[in-house]
């Protein structure tokens, strides 16, 4: 008999949440979006397949800690024999898949990084605080959300190092997590602590900074000696603010332990001398504002007819063309568009899929799954569309009113969630991309979308 957890029917209730898709499977459970039926919110509910007491450990530790820069747990238990644990949703991209977009269009800007790894930093902070060592700091744990602001997360090997250990915990010097990120002391047995956390999120800083780690091997024994014996030789620049961060970069690689930052906030005020804020969004017009090098336009009108390089869909999980802008896109771009689209049918809440544009003025067509019954990826589409366009090498890109129709956000929240990926977008470097318009059908709509620029 099979001990892996059940899959839960999408649209089902399980503990009064309602269940969209899958985000992701692995060896220990499957996590999936889901929403509040009552408080009509998005969230993520794991359910993992039975195992020791040692289960709940990650719930447990991560529910300890308060932080904006940490990943919430909301409630953990058991239904119908699963184990199950729910969490806040990150509405955004983790940093893996931020690398992954990012990887042909080179490294990230030097301002980008450093607020990055400061709000970790921060994050980090509040867990060692907490009395949790996390133990597997790596991009694929650590999220932006489209507010522009970093999180960690995913307790699942953390441990508190000062809890009285019983008969089935696991063993604190068994070796988990993910060896391109341990720190020397790691790679002989020692267990993970806050300089081993200080020292992967070094590794991290550097890939980020760079699109690479600072160590590589092709075997565990040369990675090993990486680690262990090579000195960390950051790479030449001449931005003083870019060699500032390698310093520190340096510092968090220490070989010794104690030679690294002597906890996370010092870190932290070390990353502030440097840090800059988000870019603001300066008015040039009615309607229209600047932010970094994007413009944003507003207009009032049928999305149909916007040229530009991309044309952004409001869609479906099926992916179908019968309603609302998607209706309108398929009128006007032809039946191709929705079958293009439709072979990759169905879609998890927050993806985005590509197709050509048929006969609209347009190279190419997003379709983002932004919102549907409560549960609001916004800002997790429209960041990936807005990656995908500038991995597209396009210059203007044309998004609607995304979630304001079926989904049923209201258009001052959709504005503000949109808004707010635009500018962090804009942080991460636009590349070509110059120019962002935001198609509003109604009138009254366009008002509301103005307000909330101007106060941006």
């Amino acid at each position: 008999m099979s001990d892996a957890p059940p899959d839960l029917p999408l649209g089902r209730p399980f503990r009064g949440l309602r269940v969209h898709g899958v985000l992701g499977r692995g060896g220990m459970g499957t996590a999936y979006l889901a929403s509040h039926e009552v408080l009509r919110r998005p969230l993520v509910l794991k359910l993992f397949r039975p195992q020791g007491p040692e289960l709940f450990r990650e719930a447990h530790l991560a529910a300890r800690v308060a932080s904006p820069h940490v990943v919430g747990v909301l409630d953990a238990g058991i239904e119908a024999g699963a184990p199950f644990v729910v969490q806040h949703y990150v509405d955004g991209l983790d940093l893996q898949a931020l690398l992954e977009a990012t990887r042909p269009l080179g490294p990230l800007p030097t301002a980008a990084v450093v607020r990055l790894v400061a709000d970790v930093a921060r994050g980090l902070a509040a867990i060692h605080r907490a009395g949790v060592v996390h133990g597997d700091i790596k991009p694929a744990n650590l999220f932006l959300g489209g507010d522009g602001r970093a999180l960690l997360g995913d307790f699942g090997i953390a441990r508190d190092p000062h809890a009285r250990p019983r008969a089935d915990d696991p063993d604190p010097a068994a070796v988990a997590g993910t060896p391109i990120f341990f720190a020397p002391e790691r790679w002989t047995g020692a267990p993970s602590t806050p300089a081993s956390d200080l020292y992967a999120l070094g590794v991290t800083a550097h890939w980020l900074a760079t699109g690479a780690p600072p160590f590589v091997g092709e075997t565990a024994q040369q990675l090993f000696y990486a680690h262990a014996t090579e000195p960390y030789v950051p790479p030449p620049t001449d931005d003083p603010a870019r060699a500032y961060l390698f310093t520190v970069v340096a510092r968090l690689l220490a070989k010794a332990p104690e030679d690294r930052p002597p906890h996370a906030e010092a870190l932290v005020r070390a990353l502030e001398r440097i840090a800059e804020p988000l870019p603001r969004f300066a008015p040039v017009a009615e309607g229209a504002a600047k932010v970094g090098e994007v413009e944003v336009v507003l207009r009032h009108g049928d999305l149909s007819t916007a040229q530009t390089d991309v044309l952004v869909n409001a869609a479906y999980p099926a992916l179908t063309m019968d309603l609302g802008v998607a209706a309108s896109l398929r009128r006007v771009g032809g039946e191709g568009v929705e079958e293009e689209a439709r072979a990759q049918a169905p879609q998890p809440m927050g993806a985005v899929v590509w197709t050509g544009a048929g006969a609209l003025a347009a190279r190419h067509v997003a379709h983002a799954v932004a919102a549907i019954d409560g549960a609001i990826c916004i800002q997790r589409a429209a960041l990936r569309a807005l990656l995908g366009a500038r991995a597209r090498g396009a210059s203007s890109v044309a998004f609607p009113a995304l979630g304001t129709g079926v989904g049923q956000v209201p258009h001052a929240l959709g504005a503000k969630l949109l808004l707010e990926t635009v500018r962090t977008h804009a942080a991460l470097g636009a590349g070509k991309l110059r120019r962002v318009e935001v198609w509003l059908y109604a009138a009254d709509a366009h008002a509301v979308w103005a307000d909330v620029l101007r106060a941006m």
